[in-house]
Order: structure tokens, then C-alpha cells, then sequence
């Protein structure tokens, strides 16, 4: 009698059920998104943290700027975001006009007493101002810091007929690398510009004040880079900086010191990020008028 032997069962039916295309579609999708919300929200927080290290505005304008005699002007930047400044004229004959960029917690209407100590001096003095700062529009960023800067440049050479020859550009701090700005550009025929407390970079920065690059995760700390425009100047620079800074290391003017090559370069003794000494006022003064007699 014959043995009736048992057929192995066909390979389809022990083969696994094929995937679903569109499930894995759906997952590799929502891993996608997933990964998009982190990078948003990690960049989202690091340009918060950038604004508030770097702009502390105020809208408060002091009346002492127009009891000092300083004339309010307008200008429009490129981006067409109107600023309101401060222009205080020269005591006397004018001799040259100094353009003011200041730091990050100022006020252009706030620096009415460095614009007097000039303009006894015969200097006309424009207290430059930037978006979102005192009756000026729009909000600080540093890619519009950059516009501001060249905007009051531009204000001066071509509405208030400046010659470049009588033009000196000076900046504090965040002020600094506006100057920078300006000088890297449409001021690059100035008689001089001063740079006082300022950084080199704004990715140093981050790295100095939290120990990590992570500025270079944030699209707006690519701008206000004074290392990378310093090869671009031209005109006499004397550089300033407190040796006991304690917002911008001193480091970093050794750095741009030899990244700029300034014809004067003041290490102030003992001196922290506003140097408010009689005689570095002195200092720059005498350069002020040496640059632009």
C-alpha cells in the first residue's frame, strides 16, 4: 500500500505580508516634521537669546538732547524702516562732522553730552539711531543694524552734503561694529573712524558668553562680523579698550587690533566696557582733530 507523503507547503504562504507602502510614507513623514518643529524651535530660542543679549531699546527720549540744541532728522533705510536721530551743530564754524553709533542699551538721545564736548570742539555730531530705539521704527536685529548704519551714512554724504574728507565715524560697543559697518562701506573715504569697546564677531560673542558657538545655528549672527570686514577699511582707525572689560574680553581687541591694523591702538588701564575717563574723552578727541583739522 503506498505511503501518501505530505507536500511541504508553497513558499507564498509562509512569506511575510509586504509592508504598507503608505505607512512608511507616513512615518518617515512625521519623522520629517518632527526633526523640522526641533530645528525650528532650537533656532527659535537661540534668536531670542541672541536679541536679548544684544538689544535692550528703550523709547523713553530725554528732552535734555533738545535743551543741548540737538535738531531731530529723519532718513529712511533701505529697507525703508524710518529712523528718527539727534544732530547737534557745531558751536562756531564747522569743521568736520562726527557720526555717533551707540551701544546696545543707550539711546542716540542719551549721548547729548558727548555730542556737546564735540560740537564745543567744532564738530557738527549726528547721534545715529537704530530701528526700534527711541521714535525710530520697526525692531533691532543685526542684519537691520547693518542698514541703520549705512542709512545715517548715506543721510550725511548725500542730504546734508558731508565731504567723506570731513567725516569721522565713531561706535561703542555694539556701536563699534555699526561703525564697522559704515566704514566698510559707504564711509570708506572718511577722514577717520574710532572704535571704542567693540568685538569682533558676533559668533565670539556667543561663545564667550555661554562657552559655545551656538550663534552659528542663527542666520542674523552672521552679521555685524567685524574680523571679516576689517581687511576692507581704509581709513585711520584708533581703537580703544578697557583691559578689565568685563562684557567684550580684551581678547578680542587684541584680535581685530591686528585684524584692522589701526594707527593707534589704547590699552585704557583698568578700564571696564564704558570708559568714562576724562582723558580717553581727551583721546579721542585728538584724534578726532588730527584725522579731520
Amino acid at each position: 500500500m503506498a505511503t501518501e507523503i505530505p507536500t511541504p507547503a508553497t513558499t507564498s504562504s509562509l512569506a511575510p505580508t509586504p509592508p504598507d507602502e503608505r505607512a512608511l510614507r507616513r512615518a518617515r513623514l512625521w519623522r520629517a516634521l518632527r526633526v523640522v518643529v526641533l530645528l525650528g524651535l532650537i533656532h527659535a530660542v537661540l534668536s531670542y537669546t541672541l536679541s536679548l543679549m544684544l538689544f535692550h531699546p528703550s523709547r523713553e527720549v530725554g528732552r535734555d538732547v533738545e535743551r543741548a540744541g540737538g535738531e531731530r532728522v529723519s532718513y529712511v533705510t533701505s529697507d525703508g524702516v524710518r529712523l528718527v536721530s539727534w544732530l547737534i551743530p557745531s558751536r562756531g564754524p564747522r569743521r568736520r562732522t562726527v557720526v555717533y553709533f551707540h551701544g546696545n542699551a543707550g539711546l542716540a538721545s542719551g549721548c547729548w553730552g558727548w555730542g556737546v564736548w564735540l560740537a564745543n570742539r567744532g564738530s557738527d555730531v549726528l547721534l545715529a539711531e537704530y530701528r526700534g530705539y527711541g521714535e525710530s521704527e520697526g525692531s533691532p536685529t543685526a542684519a537691520g543694524i547693518e542698514r541703520d548704519a549705512e542709512a545715517a551714512i548715506r543721510y550725511l554724504l548725500e542730504e546734508r552734503r558731508v565731504s567723506p574728507r570731513e567725516l569721522v565715524v565713531h561706535g561703542q560697543s555694539l556701536g563699534g561694529a555699526a561703525a564697522v559697518v559704515a566704514l566698510a562701506g559707504p564711509a570708506r573715504d572718511a577722514a577717520g573712524g574710532v572704535l571704542e569697546s567693540t568685538f569682533t564677531s558676533l559668533h565670539d560673542m556667543g561663545r564667550a558668553v555661554v562657552g559655545l558657538p551656538l550663534t552659528y545655528l542663527v542666520p542674523d549672527a552672521y552679521h555685524l562680523n567685524s574680523a571679516s570686514r576689517a581687511s576692507a577699511l581704509r581709513a585711520p582707525i584708533l581703537q580703544l579698550h578697557g583691559d578689565r572689560d568685563e562684557t567684550v574680553p580684551f581678547a578680542q581687541a587684541e584680535r581685530l587690533r591686528d585684524l584692522v591694523r589701526p594707527r593707534r591702538f589704547v590699552r585704557v588701564p583698568g578700564g571696564t566696557h564704558n570708559l568714562v575717563d576724562p582723558w580717553v574723552d581727551e583721546e579721542v578727541t585728538r584724534f578726532v582733530e588730527e584725522v579731520a583739522p
